[in-house]
């Protein structure tokens, strides 16, 4: 079996030769080769034979990844793929643009999956979203970890998908509405997004969210800046 971005569904393969595959039940001449990220058991997409890269729509977004020398990285690795491979397959339904960052460095995408050792300086590794680069860390794909810090945080959708979607947010925010025609249709609901946006998350974690948010805001977290307020409503969407 493999999953065809180009028609969003999978098809049973019957094998050409080591490495090449055709559709069954699909009338095409295209021959098909597994993603490279087949051989690390995270990926089941397939590309056509001629394909540009060795990987799918999916993996060639990713920048980095973790050390997966190492079982237990590995093992989160394969859980943050699953994620973000749904990500990516929501996406494409949706017909919404992306492209990766290292051919478009100005309307790109690309995702960096680090462990917290990643860090020079010794600074824990924080997840999110800079001008579309998609960080997230690793230890997000810990059940344990993950639900301790969803509990303290109170964040009733802190899942790896609900990072993903939440981080990817931000990305369209710059690419269909930041410099668009669209930036004060978004400025009446959100609000106006040039407040400084350090500031406002600082009081966000200083104060907590605003009295009443549940009857304005998608989540508490979307009460810190109207970024975060876009970011979360769009998250929810996709939920």
């Amino acid at each position: 079996m493999g999953f065809v971005a180009d028609f969003q569904q999978p098809y049973a393969l019957q094998k050409v030769n080591v490495n090449l595959y055709r559709l069954i039940g699909k009338q095409t001449n295209t021959l098909y080769r597994y993603c490279a990220n087949y051989n690390n058991n995270v990926c089941n997409w397939v590309i056509p034979q001629n394909n540009g890269t060795v990987f799918c729509k999916a993996c060639d977004l990713n920048r980095t990844i973790p050390n997966i020398t190492n079982p237990e990285y590995a093992n989160r690795w394969s859980k943050i793929e699953n994620a973000k491979h749904r990500l990516i397959y929501q996406l494409i339904r949706l017909k919404l643009p992306f492209c990766n960052k290292l051919q478009d460095s100005i309307n790109g995408l690309v995702f960096d999956f680090k462990a917290d050792e990643f860090d020079i300086a010794g600074a824990k590794v924080l997840t999110g979203h800079d001008d579309g680069i998609i960080t997230l860390n690793i230890s997000e794909a810990d059940d344990i970890e993950r639900e301790m810090a969803r509990k303290s945080m109170n964040e009733v959708y802190r899942s790896v998908l609900g990072h993903f979607r939440h981080e990817i947010g931000h990305y369209y925010f710059d690419r269909l509405i930041g410099n668009t025609e669209k930036i004060e249709s978004f400025r009446r609901l959100f609000g106006d997004e040039r407040v400084d946006y350090a500031t406002a998350l600082e009081r966000y974690y200083r104060e907590g969210p605003r009295q009443n948010w549940n009857q304005q805001y998608i989540s508490a977290y979307a009460t810190a800046h109207p970024w975060e307020d876009w970011a979360e409503t769009w998250a929810h969407y996709l939920h």
